[in-house]
């Protein structure tokens, strides 16, 4: 049985993140001085899924590489469109490839042009053998802190993920009150 030395524990450092095609995870988000709770859930090059609380659900999205949909759940007011129609219509830009980078976490610093994501600490899941042995396999990120320079908003946000569940097929529900107002 390998002995736990500092070269094992730095070479444990540097595994690299599995490659995750599927992602289920909790996530509190700070920004600025509002916290909030959410969940994501992400199939690759496919569809992102989030949804945001603050004691109750405040809204939801779901992305797709070509499509918008969005629910303010507490404006009863909903989105759906293009990436471009969202720039226009909310004044927020972003596209699919980096909203999943910032989930996803396969490099340690994401930097668009009004997006800087430093992802702070990493973690790994730990896998029990039948015979009581404990190995480390999966290294997911585990924080990040966010930099935002855009119009409407700038300033900073810090995410940590919880129960981080990777490559476990999921669903992705989404729906919009029949009384909602569009953007």
């Amino acid at each position: 049985m390998p002995q736990n030395t500092a070269a094992t524990q730095q070479q444990s450092s540097l595994t690299p993140p599995e490659r995750c095609d599927i992602l289920t995870a909790n996530f509190q988000c700070t920004l600025d001085d509002i916290s909030l709770t959410g969940q994501v859930r992400l199939r690759r090059d496919s569809v992102l899924w989030l949804c945001a609380n603050k004691f109750v659900e405040l809204g939801r999205a779901k992305l797709t590489p070509d499509s918008v949909f969005l629910y303010a759940k507490v404006m009863n007011r909903y989105f759906a469109g293009t990436y471009d129609d969202l720039q226009k219509t909310v004044g927020v830009t972003t596209d699919f490839a980096t909203m999943q980078a910032l989930f996803i976490g396969e490099s340690e610093f994401i930097r668009r042009n009004w997006l800087l994501a430093e992802f702070t600490d990493w973690r790994e899941t730990v896998e029990i053998l039948d015979n009581g042995t404990a190995i480390k396999n999966k290294r997911y990120p585990y924080k990040m802190l966010i930099s935002v320079r855009t119009k409407p908003y700038s300033g900073s946000a810090t995410l940590t993920f919880s129960k981080v569940r990777m490559n476990i097929p999921t669903t992705f529900p989404y729906s919009v009150s029949s009384i909602a107002k569009k953007w």
